[in-house]
């Protein structure tokens, strides 16, 4: 298996606490990051000051997210950020290769085969589907009877009331929740989701 980064971001403000909301990503600010590194097997934290150096980091590399592309690589890279056919994300600085859990979970439900990144994203956004259904908390724990520490809305509060160590606390389990969840799929080729539904990877 080639070398690869887990990464999750949490935002300083909540989508209503900004002008756009979630057309306004980059807007809500970093508030802390936590990367796995499968290359040193080591756990990196990231603070609110942190976002052009982490940037940094992830530049060139294979970059493992649950909903990265929609949500992490905007709070990086900005709203604008590109989405190449391959599934990189880029900016005028900064890029990576994605593999992105949520997406690819998707591609294999729509049977979209070597589909482009944008084209699948653009069609998950034409789904209806219940609540709690394909979220990383469902899937983890119906899949790997493991689950988060808690919902995404947590982290702008922790961020704002200086609860700082707590705060990356949750982005370390988010982490190691998606760690897990991607060599699980990696080894096995199949998750479950929040409906109890079994989507095969092969």
């Amino acid at each position: 298996m080639s070398d690869f980064i887990v990464m999750d971001a949490e935002t300083k403000l909540l989508a209503d606490q900004v002008e756009g909301g979630w057309n306004n990503v980059y807007g809500m600010g970093m508030s802390s990051a936590v990367t796995y590194c499968s290359a040193t097997d080591m756990y990196k934290f990231w603070p609110d000051i942190s976002r052009d150096h982490l940037c940094r980091y992830l530049h060139g590399k294979v970059v493992v997210t649950f909903n990265g592309i929609q949500f992490d690589s905007k709070l990086l890279l900005g709203d604008n950020r590109i989405i190449e056919p391959n599934g990189v994300t880029r900016n005028d600085k900064y890029k990576w290769a994605n593999a992105d859990i949520y997406v690819e979970i998707w591609r294999h439900i729509f049977n979209m085969g070597k589909s482009d990144y944008p084209a699948i994203i653009k069609k998950i956004h034409g789904q209806k589907f219940p609540k709690g259904t394909f979220n990383l908390d469902s899937v983890a724990t119906n899949t790997l009877k493991i689950s988060k520490s808690g919902d995404g809305k947590m982290a702008p509060d922790l961020y704002q009331q200086g609860r700082i160590l707590e705060l990356f606390e949750y982005n370390l389990q988010d982490v190691r929740v998606t760690k897990e969840l991607y060599l699980f799929i990696k080894k096995m080729r199949y998750i479950i989701t929040g409906g109890f539904d079994v989507v095969s990877f092969d």
